[in-house]
């Protein structure tokens, strides 16, 4: 199969520092002001040519874990692609550079519960309101401008290769919104897309059951940006993501004062519904994630006003990065939550740099109950990090409960390797623990 370029109207900014080409076609590059990206679809091995304005320095395409071979040849770079992979490339005194090389695109749904918008044209909508069975597609090559919303509904689905861009909403003088948002919904799938700031949370799932996020891509570097935001909600599972955020990549809470009520869809009967049940199966599974201002890369807090939050899986995770103050695994729970059974598993992390493990018991501005929780039965279980020159002396890991009835207990490392080497002690992690008991390493 011969690579398909997405091609993007041509008011779109483009980017002046790459010009690249797949198997010798010319991609349409383009502008944000967080990165630089270009899409394509394929089904097989692809060459990829990238021409620069200076010869590069140090170049990484990550996952590092791909092991991909880059030859370079005075301004170009070149490599392969064994088959459809995205990736974040960087190169030294350059923008980050996002390559999606994408599987064939399915075909788009037809019929009038379809509101579909085309390939090369700029859509500004404002709000799309999905009810149950409707579809929100948008063809590779074409903008959405504006949010996506759903309350109450069944069977809501959300794809395309096409983009979905927020800013339409600081032009009319407003406030940020959350960029697609589905409350009290259940069977429902949002896919592929690709999700630009500048949004507050971009995917946000309040109160839903047995929702599926696959395949969702974003770029964005506001402050409170949220990748996946899953709150009150149960039997969710996101898979195959490449997120860029400027905080958590994925949050996991119970919120009582629900935040959603300023921009959301009132339903007679559901004015005072908070997004504050139970959290429960959650399944996180082959995603890559890049953290900027803060948050965490992998987040569980640190609203949590809720009777628990359990049974949630991290799995075959590429961390590229978590910057400032956020941390890579992180549980916060201010709330009453009982939190325990949480496993994070086959996760590879290439640069942090604050803390790397943060779970704390604690209150915080964000906090509503008058009781603390719990956390308990805790596993970290092959896990490989990268130790950098700047880790040593700022970064650490931290386990600490509230108090002597608050506690953090039953956690285990199993084959936690850092920098290289087996960890099998506190020391060895520069673990600070209070109110912590039974931590394992093995």
């Amino acid at each position: 199969m011969i690579p398909i370029p997405h091609r993007f109207p041509g008011s779109l900014a483009r980017s002046t520092t790459f010009h690249i080409s797949a198997d010798g076609l010319a991609l349409d590059v383009l502008k944000h002001s967080a990165a630089e990206y270009a899409s394509f679809e394929c089904a097989g091995p692809v060459r990829i040519e990238i021409t620069l304005p200076v010869a590069p320095g140090k170049v990484f395409i990550r996952p590092l874990r791909l092991g991909i071979q880059t030859e370079i040849e005075g301004r170009i770079l070149r490599f392969t692609l064994a088959g459809p992979q995205c990736l974040q490339v960087e190169i030294a005194g350059l923008p980050l550079l996002y390559l999606y090389a994408l599987r064939p695109a399915p075909a788009a749904p037809s019929g009038p519960h379809v509101k579909r918008f085309e390939a090369g044209k700029i859509h500004d909508v404002g709000q799309v309101l999905l009810k149950s069975g409707e579809v929100c597609w948008i063809d590779a090559g074409a903008v959405l401008r504006g949010s996506i919303r759903a309350e109450c509904a069944t069977d809501v689905r959300i794809g395309g290769y096409g983009v979905l861009e927020g800013g339409i909403w600081l032009e009319r003088g407003e406030s940020r919104r959350k960029a697609i948002v589905l409350e009290f919904c259940t069977g429902c799938l949002v896919e592929d897309i690709l999700m630009l700031s500048p949004c507050s949370w971009m995917v946000v799932l309040g109160g839903c059951s047995d929702v599926v996020v696959s395949g969702v891509r974003q770029i964005a570097d506001d402050v409170s940006s949220d990748g996946v935001d899953i709150v009150g909600s149960r039997r969710i599972r996101v898979s195959g993501c490449i997120l860029h955020n400027g905080d958590d990549n994925i949050a996991i809470k119970a919120i009582r004062d629900n935040p959603g009520h300023t921009d959301r869809v009132v339903v007679p009967g559901r004015e005072n519904d908070d997004w504050d049940g139970p959290v429960e199966d959650v399944v996180v599974s082959r995603c890559i994630f890049f953290n900027t201002h803060g948050g965490s890369a992998m987040e569980i807090g640190y609203e949590t006003s809720t009777e628990h939050i359990r049974d949630i899986r991290f799995e075959d995770i590429d961390v590229l990065a978590v910057h400032n103050f956020g941390s890579v695994f992180g549980i916060h729970t201010g709330d009453r939550a009982r939190i325990e059974n949480i496993t994070w598993e086959n996760i590879r992390v290439e640069h942090h740099y604050d803390k790397l493990v943060d779970i704390r018991v604690l209150w915080s501005r964000w906090n509503r109950d008058s009781e603390r929780g719990r956390v308990r039965n805790l596993v970290f279980r092959n896990i490989r990090v990268v130790q950098n020159p700047p880790n040593a002396g700022y970064t650490l890991s931290v386990i600490a409960g509230y108090d002597a009835a608050h506690t953090v207990s039953d956690v285990l490392f199993d084959h936690f390797e850092l920098g290289g080497r087996h960890v099998l002690n506190a020391d060895q992690l520069d673990l600070v623990t209070r109110h912590a008991d039974n931590v394992i390493f093995r």
